[in-house]
């Protein structure tokens, strides 16, 4: 197996490397230095995507590939895919769709509206026209995809997120001693901590005994703490960014995972969230867009409970519901079911086996 890696945010020396066992080849083009700065990001950019096309390439194209996989932001891999699959040095070339660039940035207020940046969408769409399949989160997400990018006349399948599968022991990881929901994720527009927040104020108000970790940091956090502060919130704890391993470690620790998004999207959101909340066998309580499917399959493995986004009320009650639950053991049902979900559709086997499962028609 090949990787082309390119991270601004995951610096590696660059060059070709192997990984001890010799299975898996590292071709890095991205920075051995986190840039700092918007110019410097940018200009990071621009010499990845100028090494992609040429000493990365050139490594590439010498080889046959079966299949070849890239992600969204399509635009960030800089053509290099449909070149690969053009040139014939990839047989079946798979995109795996997780962001709807930009309309979904400008729907959330995380880039403006206007002409420029809605332009965007077709150098997305130029960026994987040559992908014989697309893999899209839900069906909501593949009637969107359809409709948004309606020249393109590849196949679809759907692929929800996912997270490696083997899961290290936990036997020495104790649930925390009140009952504990926690959120995990980027402190950015859109993803509806201030709706968590309300709901703990209202919590709170009535007596009930709880805790809200916040995991996570990014351009909200001030605001969403200085938030927390001004509504004198006892219950919730924000510990910033912390390591992958100390994450899935404190999952364990917690009874439910919340994820949430806004109100006022056309995008149907599947929070990649779920997926850890579901590998570490933690009932997910999900407020969600009205445009989102992603609760359809939560509720029917029974996984946890799905409100609308924005209900501040409504998650107040489903935490207390759920603290209740824990209190005469009915969460461990809600816990298996979230691990079973995890099996059946959010694994990394689910996934790798639905991805080669395109090959079999080249």
């Amino acid at each position: 197996m090949d990787v082309l890696a390119f991270d601004n945010k995951r610096p590696r020396p660059r060059g070709v490397s192997e990984r001890s066992d010799g299975r898996v080849r590292v071709i890095s083009v991205g920075p051995e230095k986190t840039p700092k700065g918007s110019f410097a990001k940018i200009l990071s950019r621009l010499k990845s995507a100028v090494l992609m096309h040429t000493s990365a390439y050139g490594v590439l194209r010498r080889e046959e590939y079966d299949v070849a996989v890239f992600t969204s932001i399509a635009a960030m891999a800089a053509g290099v895919p449909g070149r690969l699959r053009l040139s014939g040095a990839v047989k079946n070339l798979v995109f795996v769709l997780w962001d709807f660039f930009p309309v979904h940035q400008v729907e959330i207020a995380r880039l403006p509206s206007n002409p420029l940046v809605k332009s965007l969408r077709w150098l997305e769409y130029l960026s994987f026209a040559k992908a014989d399949n697309v893999a899209v989160m839900s069906p909501a997400n593949e009637r969107f995809f359809r409709a948004y990018f309606r020249s393109y006349r590849g196949k679809t399948l759907i692929l929800p997120p996912w997270a490696q599968t083997d899961e290290p022991s936990a036997a020495d990881v104790s649930k925390a001693p009140v009952f504990t929901a926690i959120f995990g994720g980027q402190l950015v527009k859109g993803r509806g901590v201030e709706t968590i927040l309300q709901a703990a104020e209202i919590l709170e108000s009535r007596g009930a005994e709880l805790k809200i970790v916040i995991a996570g940091d990014g351009a909200l956090r001030e605001t969403l703490e200085g938030m927390a502060a001004s509504l004198k919130l006892r219950s919730v704890k924000f510990l910033g960014s912390i390591p992958q391993p100390e994450y899935r470690r404190l999952l364990k620790t917690a009874h439910v995972g919340i994820a949430a998004t806004v109100t006022g999207v056309s995008v149907p959101a599947f929070p990649s969230k779920i997926v850890e909340y579901c590998r570490a066998s933690i009932p997910v309580v999900a407020c969600l867009d009205p445009a989102s499917d992603a609760g359809d399959e939560l509720l029917e493995y029974g996984a946890g409970v799905v409100l609308p986004a924005g209900d501040a009320d409504m998650l107040a009650d489903a935490l207390e519901g759920l603290s209740s639950d824990l209190a005469v053991g009915r969460l461990t049902d809600l816990s298996q079911a979230a691990r079973r979900f995890f099996d059946d559709k959010l694994s990394s086997t689910h996934a790798a086996t639905t991805i080669l499962g395109t090959t079999a028609t080249f």
